[in-house]
This record gives C-alpha cells, sequence and structure tokens, in this order.
C-alpha cells in the first residue's frame, strides 16, 4: 500500500492559507495512487500561538476546516493534526476543554476506533510537553486526564483506527509528536510507551504527526527513541514520522522546524528520510520491508547552525506579513556585525539588505575600513552617517548632570541604535536587526535602547566562540573567500589581532574571558543547568578544565589557578548575568539554536544574586 508524508510549511495563524497547502498535496498523492497521506501536528492554524488557544471562537473557526479535510478524503485516508474543543467538559484552568488532536478521514467520513471516549475520527495526545519552549499543559486536556477523568485504564483509549482500504481491513495507530518521546513519562509504574501501547492493541502502522522544533542532533535522539520502542514494547511495527517545516514564535523566540520526516521498518531502521530540511516534501513509500536501511548524515553542528539561522531570517517575512521590507543593520567593523550582516545577505539576497556605519571619534580608521570592505564584498547599500555631532549636543544638554565617561558610552549607544537605526527602520519601513552574540547578553554588555534593540537577534543563542567558528565556516564554505577579515578571528588559544571591542572609549577591550565565560554561559544556561555551586566544587576538586572540556592553557591565560582571581571572576559573571535580567527581558525575538536560549527556554525574574551556605563554605576553604 503506497502511503505519502506531507512535510508541509505551517503557516501560524493562517489557516486559509495552510488548507491550500494540505490540498496540493493530497492531490499529489492521489496523483501518486497513494491511499493514505499523513499531515504534521496542528497544521491547519499552527503549533506556537500562544494564548490564542484560549480564545475558543479561534479554536471553533480552526474546526470548520475539518468538513473541508473530510471532503478531500475520496480514495484516501488523510491524517492530520488540528484542535479539537469538547464543550461537554472543562480545561484544568476552568475554560472549555480543548485537545491536541489527530483527525482521520476517508471517503468523507471520520475513521472508526474502539477507543472509550468516542469522539469519531480524533485520538488526543497523551504526553503534553511542558518544557522548554512547550506550554501544552497550559491550553490542552490529554489522554492521560481524560482516563483518570473517566476512570477508564489509559489503554483501553489508546486504540488505532480500523479502515477497510481496497478490501483490505487496516489498523492505523496514531499518535501526535510528544508522544514518542515516552521515557520520561510514567504510567502504572513503567515508561508511558504511547507506541508500544498502540502495537499491543493491534496497530499495524503507526504515524507520528509532528509540531517538533529543529535541535542539533534531534534525528539521531529520535532514531533512539524508536529503538526505545522497541526494547520496552519488544517488537515494533512500520513507523512513519511526519514533521512540519516553517518559522514560528512565542513573542520572545523564532523557532524553526526543519522536517526532517523518515520512515522506519519492522526493526527499527530508518529506511527512508526527507531529502533537505527546512523543504517542503511529499514522500511517497510502498513496501517499506524492502527499503534498505539508510543512514543520514548530519551536518557539523556549526553549518546546522547556520542553516538554522538563515531559515530564521527567512521566516521574519512571515512573521512580518510577506511584505519584502529592507533589513536594517548597523555594521561596525567587529565580527559580530560583519557576521550577521553576511547571513543576512545569505537569507534574503544583497538586495534587501541596508547597512550603516555610524562613527564617533572613538572608531579607528581600521574598523571603518573593514565595515566597507565587508559591504563591498557582499554588494549591501553602506551609509556612513557620523554621530560626533550628535554626541556632543547630547552631551551639552546633559551637562548640568555631570554625565560620567561611563555614560558618554550609553549615549553613543542609544544615539546609534534609537535616534538612528531606528529611526532609519521606521523611514525605510524596514526591519532593525539585533547583532549581539549570548554572552553579550548574558552579560548585559550592551545599552538599553542601544544595541539592545531590533526586531531580531539572529546571533542572540551564538556564543562568541561559536561567532569566530561561524565566520570561519562561511569564509571557507560558504564564500570561498575572506569576507569576514582573519584579523577579528583569535588562534585556538584566543589571542588577536585585534581583540573585540565596543569603541566607545580610547583603548577599549571587552572585559569578557574568550573561550572560558562562554562555556559558562553555555552551562549556565543549558537544559540541564550548572550552578555556580558546582563550578566551584569542580574547582576545589580540581577537576574544572575536565569537566568544562576546555584546555589548561585557557585556564593559565586568564590565571584561573589563582583562587582570588578565579572566585572574583566567578562572581563578576554570575552578577553581571542577574544584573542583566532587566535588559533581556526588553530585548527583541532571538533564534533559537540551543536548548538554553534566552526567552521561553530561559525563564528570568529580577532577583538579586543568591548564594547557598554551601557556596560560602567552599569559598571558605
Amino acid at each position: 500500500m503506497k502511503t505519502a508524508l506531507a512535510q508541509m510549511k505551517v503557516y501560524p495563524g493562517k489557516p486559509e492559507k495552510n488548507i491550500e497547502t494540505m490540498k496540493r498535496f493530497i492531490d499529489d498523492a492521489k496523483q501518486h495512487k497513494c491511499r493514505i497521506i499523513a499531515f504534521p501536528e496542528m497544521c491547519i492554524g499552527g503549533y506556537l500561538l500562544g494564548d490564542r488557544w484560549l480564545d475558543s471562537y479561534w479554536c471553533d473557526y480552526l474546526m470548520e476546516f475539518n468538513d473541508t479535510i473530510a471532503s478531500l478524503s475520496d480514495t484516501i485516508v488523510i491524517l492530520y493534526g488540528n484542535v479539537y474543543v469538547d464543550k461537554s467538559g472543562k480545561n484544568k484552568d476552568g475554560r472549555v476543554r480543548k485537545y491536541n488532536a489527530g483527525y482521520a478521514f476517508y471517503n468523507g467520513k471520520p475513521l472508526a476506533t474502539e477507543s472509550h471516549y468516542g469522539i469519531p475520527g480524533v485520538v488526543i495526545k497523551t504526553l503534553l510537553p511542558n518544557y522548554r519552549i512547550f506550554d501544552d499543559e497550559r491550553y490542552f486536556f490529554s489522554l492521560q486526564e481524560v482516563a483518570l477523568d473517566k476512570n477508564i485504564p489509559l489503554d483501553k483509549l489508546l486504540m488505532p483506527f480500523c479502515v477497510n482500504i481496497d478490501g483490505t481491513d487496516v489498523k492505523i495507530g496514531v499518535e501526535i509528536c510528544e508522544d514518542l518521546w515516552f521515557n520520561d513519562y510514567s504510567y502504572n509504574n513503567k515508561p508511558l510507551n504511547v507506541t508500544g501501547m498502540l502495537i499491543n492493541c493491534g496497530a499495524e502502522m503507526i504515524f507520528n504527526l509532528s509540531s517538533s522544533p529543529w535541535t542539533y542532533g534531534k534525528n539521531q535522539a529520535r532514531n533512539n527513541r524508536i529503538r526505545d520502542s522497541i526494547s520496552d514494547s519488544g517488537r515494533l511495527i512500520p513507523f512513519y514520522y511526519v514533521n512540519c517545516v516553517s518559522v514560528q514564535n512565542n513573542g520572545k523566540n523564532i523557532v524553526v522546524f526543519d522536517g526532517d520526516s523518515a520512515i522506519y521498518n519492522s526493526n527499527g531502521d530508518s529506511v527512508m528520510n526527507a531529502e533537505k530540511p527546512f523543504t517542503e516534501e511529499l514522500i511517497v513509500t510502498e513496501n517499506i520491508q524492502a527499503l534498505t536501511p539508510s543512514v543520514k548524515p548530519q551536518y557539523p553542528m556549526i553549518a546546522a547552525k547556520y542553516n538554522a539561522i538563515i531559515e530564521g531570517i527567512r521566516g521574519m517575512d512571515d512573521i512580518m506579513g510577506n511584505s519584502r521590507f529592507p533589513f536594517i543593520i548597523g555594521i561596525s567593523g567587529g565580527i559580530d556585525s560583519a557576521l550577521v550582516a553576511c547571513l543576512l545577505e545569505q537569507a534574503v539576497g544583497k538586495e534587501r539588505v541596508v547597512s550603516f556605519n555610524l562613527p564617533s571619534r572613538y572608531n579607528s580608521d581600521t574598523t571603518k575600513s573593514i565595515a566597507k570592505t565587508i559591504a563591498d564584498k557582499l554588494g549591501i547599500a553602506y551609509h556612513v552617517l557620523p554621530i560626533e555631532d550628535i554626541v556632543k549636543v547630547n552631551m551639552d544638554a546633559l551637562a548640568a548632570f555631570k554625565p560620567s565617561e561611563f555614560n558618554g558610552e550609553n549615549i553613543q549607544a542609544k544615539i546609534r541604535g534609537t535616534s538612528i537605526l531606528s529611526n532609519i527602520a521606521g523611514i525605510m519601513n524596514g526591519l532593525m536587526v539585533n547583532n549581539g552574540n549570548k554572552v553579550e547578553i548574558a552579560l548585559g554588555y550592551a545599552t538599553l535602547y542601544g544595541d539592545v534593540n531590533g526586531g531580531v537577534a539572529p546571533i542572540g543563542d551564538l556564543l562568541k566562540t561559536e561567532v569566530f567558528e561561524m565566520a570561519t565556516y562561511m569564509n571557507e564554505y560558504i564564500y570561498n573567500d575572506e569576507v569576514i577579515p582573519k584579523s577579528l578571528i583569535p588562534d585556538e588559544n584566543f589571542n588577536f589581532v585585534m581583540p573585540p571591542s565596543a569603541e566607545l572609549k580610547t583603548n577599549q577591550v571587552d572585559p569578557m574571558k574568550w573561550g572560558y565565560h562562554d562555556i559558562l554561559v553555555q552551562k549556565f544556561t543549558d537544559y540541564n543547568r550548572l550552578s555556580p555551586e558546582t563550578v566551584l566544587e569542580w574547582y576545589n576538586e580540581n577537576v574544572l578544565c575536565e569537566k568544562l572540556e576546555i584546555s589548561r592553557a585557557i585556564f593559565d591565560k586568564y590565571n584561573l589557578g589563582n583562587r582570588d582571581v578565579f572566585i572574583s571572576d566567578l562572581e563578576w559573571l554570575v552578577k553581571n548575568i542577574q544584573r542583566a535580567v532587566f535588559k533581556r527581558i526588553q530585548s527583541p525575538p532571538i533564534i533559537i539554536l540551543s536548548k538554553g536560549a534566552y526567552g521561553y527556554d530561559v525563564r528570568e525574574s529580577q532577583l538579586p544574586v543568591m548564594n547557598t551556605s554551601r557556596y560560602a563554605a567552599m569559598k571558605n576553604i
């Protein structure tokens, strides 16, 4: 039996557009004589819609499109994700109960199932993710909760759909995204293996409908979960995984979906994958047991993150209304703005990138020359608007209040960001782009309303070390040319020809310990977060370099063997991270590249630095 997976681009909040895409894929599948087609989770209205899910009128509207899909199901089983509004019950918050659901239609009718919850053609998501950027439990009622509510064993609710196709009875199991990732969920003191339950209830094939955001290495992690399912249930049946491609957002993060749809045989081996990430594709298969297992090559991490940033930038067109607006960028001659300019040029083309060099008296001829050279090589528009006269006017106006040298630095940044770039973006109907990297964002090494600005932060989830690495990658593999000067990129021990500098005062050099602070920021924001207490513990045990996977040369470079230097630096880092929260909660959306992006991955409150009594004891050893 021929099946099709529709790896479609989902436009959040645009059901009419998504329906047109689904019609196109259904027509293509029928042309291929496919008898089953599966679409991603929440493909009608999108997945990351925030509190739009609390709007019952909106959810009712999305359900109206089910009739359209049913009318297209002549000769083909259509599986897809959409919300289901159950007005017979209440959600946890007292509102009308809603399910993150999978639907199944054939020849205009919902498929039958032996499930006891009695909604024809509907399967309810069992496992609701409530971590990282996911808030499913805020909006939806899970199948686990239905089982408790109705006092029915869960395995009596997890039933496959039954359908007769061309004279053959087929039992189709449908699960929704997180239902595959069962290891961290339990039922009757065992892992809650939704896949295994469907198999034990007679399913002959399983379709997983997903809206699963891109993260590095997820395809291998998913392969492992398939094998875990085999180990737990003792057997597997043909398994079909379909994921969307698109860019969605939650207000604080730009989230990319790479597709990576895949098909597995009864041994849990991947036998077919989508050809390209971030690309729509209809994947047609037949007799998958006869297909040769294939291993999908893994991109190097920096190349994968490059692809994700490119997709995230391109997705701003849909977020902003597809108006082909210009991207407005300040280009200083430093490596961060150089990298962002290159990423913009690759993502949307040189015609849509407009760059501005905004020098004061502190900007060197070298960095000004670098900025122009980069713009010329990229072929992007380049303008020079000196700010020294504007700085003087501001300083004179504020002279009675005795601004310090530090205040003068902030004034320069605010003139660039607010007075010039934001106004130019308004004049040109453009999108102002933020150039900050993750370490600067963490430490607050940026001026609010100055360089904390813009509509998107393309490298806001890249460590500075990754900025250097991506710059090298783009020179070597994207441009085959030294577009970003090597003088901006350090050697392996972070020795610089041109040390990073904000150039807001004479002889200024960024205060970060590159290669060391980067890894601490990464560890402090990772999904399994490290605490300063653990860092101090590792230091006391003389295993810090090993645990952080940094070279002894980096450790010695910054004199961290001196205990007073180490503790002073650690506390400086922690203090600056915590006191910069007020900047981050006003910062632009960051494209997620890790499991610890500021925004919804790292959610923060404005609090003082708090150390435990154990930390104090270890500090005073």
